[in-house]
């Protein structure tokens, strides 16, 4: 099993992003755009592109319109390996976009969305995400990860959840095994600095694992076998788009390898550090070899016989 490309299945989001660098400056002012660039986006469907430029088999459920926009995410999907025969096409929906502001000096993004339209999911192949080692949720589309995230359960699949845990998503949360929460949820929580209360807050919800990422300070981890801390990599950050997505993908990757949860969490952060290198939320996605160079020249643990 340790030399087979890990198989996982992700369900929710995929949709185009339309990404400037240009300077924050007031509203209503004309800014120079530095750099420009147009391509897929998504929690999950970002997240299933690092996993498969990390070498594993990927498929992904979702959904899209009949427009030109579906039509240039799903040829993108082609080109990085990431199966789209279980994406459900509506002629007359829409698909989802963004225009994302990136700072180009903080590398910090805004987020401009349209979401999508006139589309309804139609049932899940339960066989699909039977054959998975793990399975990847984000909540945008609230009856899909319900489907997904029980049939995953019943399979005895685990799942990992990319989303801010909440009353509204708290049925489906019960059913996931690894929740990766941002440190968004700090704050809407009202947790402040505790991180510990945070953690508790949503292991009592169901999670046996639980990550909240912290940015530029790291990331806090709880499962069965205790508590960690670990430190963010130091790069030189030029975009922070897409870099949740990219370490909820390469968490789960690492933990389809059988790996310990701060290993885990090591590794989807120094993946996500090398991504932020880049403009764009995948153009700087690394492979395998690549990133356990990385770790091996820039984490204090020790990554040598890791492969």
């Amino acid at each position: 099993m340790e030399n087979r490309p890990p198989r996982i299945v992700g369900a929710g989001i995929c949709c185009l992003d339309h990404i400037v660098v240009a300077p924050t400056i007031p509203w209503g002012d004309t800014a120079q755009v530095r750099e420009y660039c147009m391509q897929g986006g998504g929690l999950v469907a970002t997240a299933l592109v690092a996993c498969a430029r990390l070498g594993a088999q990927t498929e992904l459920l979702s959904m899209l319109g009949g427009d030109v926009i579906a039509d240039q995410i799903l040829d993108e999907l082609e080109d990085e390996r990431v199966s789209a025969v279980h994406v459900a096409r509506h002629p007359s929906g829409a698909s989802p976009f963004s225009f994302i502001h990136v700072d180009d000096k903080s590398g910090e993004r805004t987020i401009f969305h349209r979401r999508a339209a006139g589309l309804e999911w139609r049932g899940t192949n339960r066989d699909v995400v039977a054959q998975a080692q793990v399975v990847l949720v984000d909540d945008y589309y609230p009856d899909l990860v319900r489907e997904v995230t029980k049939a995953a359960k019943d399979c005895g699949v685990p799942t990992v959840a990319d989303t801010t845990p909440n009353e509204a998503n708290a049925d489906w949360i019960r059913d996931v095994d690894v929740m990766i929460a941002p440190r968004h949820f700090l704050r809407v929580g009202g947790f402040g600095g505790d991180l510990d209360r945070a953690l508790d807050a949503i292991h009592a919800m169901g999670p046996a694992t639980v990550i909240i990422t912290l940015g530029a300070d790291g990331w806090a981890a709880s499962g069965p076998d205790g508590r960690a801390r670990g430190a963010a990599f130091s790069v030189n950050v030029v975009d922070t788009v897409g870099a949740g997505d990219v370490f909820h993908g390469a968490y789960a990757f690492a933990m389809a390898k059988g790996w310990t949860t701060p290993q885990c969490a090591e590794f989807a952060s120094a993946v996500a550090a090398i991504k932020c290198t880049r403009v764009g939320g995948r153009t700087g996605i690394p492979t395998l070899d690549k990133t356990l160079e990385f770790l091996r020249t820039h984490s204090a643990n020790d990554w040598t016989n890791v492969s």
